[in-house]
């Protein structure tokens, strides 16, 4: 990552300025995902906090005797998780020079992509920070996830396990590192599971497809979240939730693409700035996967 202005003479720059590159490249950006599979409530203009409200389950209907009062009297409770949405943006700055002269691709165009890109991986790095956030953790460090790990969760968002919450409702979606998907792919393909142990054809088909990028398993789509990072360990930290269990909260109006020309040092100051808050505001409706993510080969 570089730092500083962006003139015409920086040696990133003039090889391509002395000889016209016909295909320029901009680095990939990973996969996103992670920001549109959860709550999204945006703020009204001119709010400064958006208090999200998740209403507790009453008492379940009890039995009633004919001519005896019903004496039990049920008071609405409510959790509230407020958000305060902050500020979030990247400046680039390029030399008038420079936009003359990079013949090869349209700059500015390809910093404004850029931009954007980098403000959204900070929207999908936010968000991947809930994960750990989740009470309930399975795998754990330097274990692989496996169709048990998986199978299991399922099952246990789905299970009544919280009086005020209840059970998680469908559908459930999950965010993995690729290398979390590729332990799941590997054991429920392996060549050497016991025939009868899975549905015919099923392991063939993943070996012969890989990952689509969303497919469902147990009927959740399992998305691969191109930000989760390794730590120190090796492991990573992803999620399989109900949309409900997080939030995020755009401010509307704010979402703010800038250009500030400075003709005295010939340069262009082009922005890209957004604010949002993010949350938890359903614990019992997620789970974090901590397992082990090194690299295969």
């Amino acid at each position: 990552m570089a730092l500083g202005l962006s003139i015409s003479s920086t040696s990133n720059f003039t090889s391509g300025q002395k000889i016209m590159v016909r295909n320029a490249q901009i680095a990939i950006e990973p996969s996103a995902p992670d920001s549109n599979l959860i709550s999204n409530i945006p703020m009204p203009k001119g709010h400064k906090q958006q208090d999200v409200l998740t209403y507790a389950r009453l008492s379940t209907a009890i039995q009633l005797t004919e001519g005896v009062d019903l004496s039990q009297i049920e008071q609405l409770v409510s959790n509230i998780l407020s958000i305060t949405p902050v500020e979030h943006g990247i400046i680039a700055t390029l030399s008038k020079r420079l936009m003359d002269r990079q013949g090869d691709t349209n700059i500015q165009a390809t910093t404004g992509t850029q931009l954007g890109e980098s403000v959204g991986r900070r929207q999908s790095l936010d968000v991947i920070a809930l994960y750990d956030g989740f009470s309930k953790s399975v795998v754990g460090t330097s274990n692989a996830i496996d169709i048990q790990h998986f199978r299991g969760s399922v099952a246990y968002l789905m299970t009544d396990n919280d009086s005020a919450y209840g059970p998680a409702p469908m559908p459930l979606r999950a965010a993995f590192h690729i290398e979390q998907i590729s332990d799941i792919i590997l054991d429920i393909s392996d060549a050497g599971t016991q025939a009868g142990s899975r549905p015919a054809g099923f392991g063939v088909d993943l070996l012969q497809r890989w990952w689509r990028g969303n497919d469902r398993l147990y009927g959740v789509q399992v998305f691969h979240s191109g930000n989760i990072a390794r730590d120190s360990n090796n492991d990573s930290k992803g999620g399989l939730f109900n949309e409900g269990a997080l939030v995020i909260v755009p401010a509307t109006g704010t979402d703010d693409a800038t250009e500030e020309k400075d003709n005295s040092h010939r340069i262009v100051e082009f922005g890209v700035f957004q604010v949002w808050g993010e949350g938890e505001r359903a614990d019992p409706w997620g789970i974090e996967f901590y397992s082990d993510t090194t690299t295969t080969v």
